[in-house]
């Protein structure tokens, strides 16, 4: 009898070392947060332009894209190819929306490349339109295109 009772404390106390080590392993493993979610990572759309992305700073953005063709307090306009733009809205010197406008369809990047999957509505006049909304990342995607294509607005933003 004593034997079964040394025994089965021994495999008590092996249980409970092994169980703790599992908490501890898996308290250290790093947690899967919305934006790291692979749901989220696989919604593919446009997130950034020319390097320019949402959260940068004033002088990263100019860092980048050089010097701004017009700015205020508030933006920056750069120009792109020909008669194409692009331009930063901020907030706090923090880079809050990305508006581009594509005069030259040919430069304007694909739908699928800007808003995934989103559903493409097109209003009376023949313009077309999506959005897509990314919650895990905290922002959103729209695209626009007037009903001869000539002329492409994608906007990024908060």
């Amino acid at each position: 009898m004593k034997l079964m009772l040394k025994v089965a404390l021994a495999l008590g106390i092996a249980s409970s070392f092994a169980l703790c080590a599992q908490v501890v392993k898996s308290a250290n493993a790093p947690s899967q947060s919305p934006s790291k979610d692979k749901s989220t990572q696989s919604v593919k759309v446009i997130r950034e332009y020319k390097g320019v992305k949402l959260g940068m700073k004033r002088d990263q953005v100019r860092a980048t894209m050089g010097k701004p063709e017009n700015n205020t307090d508030t933006s920056d306009d750069f120009k792109l190819t020909g008669d194409d733009t692009m331009t930063v809205h901020y907030e706090n010197d923090e880079v809050r929306a990305i508006q581009l406008a594509f005069l030259d369809p040919k430069n304007a990047p694909a739908w699928n490349d800007v808003v995934g999957d989103a559903e493409v509505n097109q209003t009376d006049s023949g313009a077309k339109h999506a959005r897509k909304v990314v919650q895990g990342e905290n922002f959103w995607v729209s695209i626009y295109q007037s009903k001869d294509g000539m002329i492409t607005r994608i906007t990024i933003s908060r």
